[in-house]
């Protein structure tokens, strides 16, 4: 009788030290799973920053040239009025144009920043699926046992 108790308790311990081995894989898989997401979220927030800085800087340079342009024509003001107010007229569709271009870049790249983010995502959480199930399926019998 003895001996039955202490091969039941051995077997016990052995499979209850088996289950803490499978958790451990289990939770070392789904950390690392949610580490490797995280870094990829702060390798593509980084890229995004950078991209926006980029088109404000490209922004920047564009307004500085119309800056430019604009000082351009008033030297020719007195002297010919009609033909300062069709070229601010033009110069100011254009510009708003090119703010637009910009605003739409812009845009783009958050999409497109969002979109590889999300794929991650949704690979990240397809994969801690897996390892719980998998973990899970490992617990099943031991639980009924």
């Amino acid at each position: 009788m003895e001996t039955m108790t202490q091969e039941r308790a051995t077997r016990a311990f052995e499979q209850s030290t088996m289950l803490a081995g499978d958790a451990t894989v289990a939770a070392e898989r789904v950390l690392g799973d949610l580490t490797e997401f995280s870094i990829v979220a702060a390798k593509e927030n980084a890229r995004l920053v950078a991209e926006l800085q980029m088109a404000a800087i490209d922004a920047l340079h564009e307004s500085h040239a119309a800056a430019v342009r604009w000082q351009t024509m008033w030297p020719t003001a007195l002297m010919d009025p009609p033909r300062l107010c069709q070229r601010a007229l033009v110069e100011t569709i254009d510009s708003t144009q090119r703010a637009l271009t910009y605003t739409g870049a812009s845009a783009r790249v958050v999409l497109q920043a969002v979109d590889r983010l999300q794929a991650t995502a949704t690979d990240t959480g397809r994969r801690v699926r897996e390892t719980l199930a998998s973990a899970s399926a490992l617990w099943e019998p031991t639980r009924h046992a």
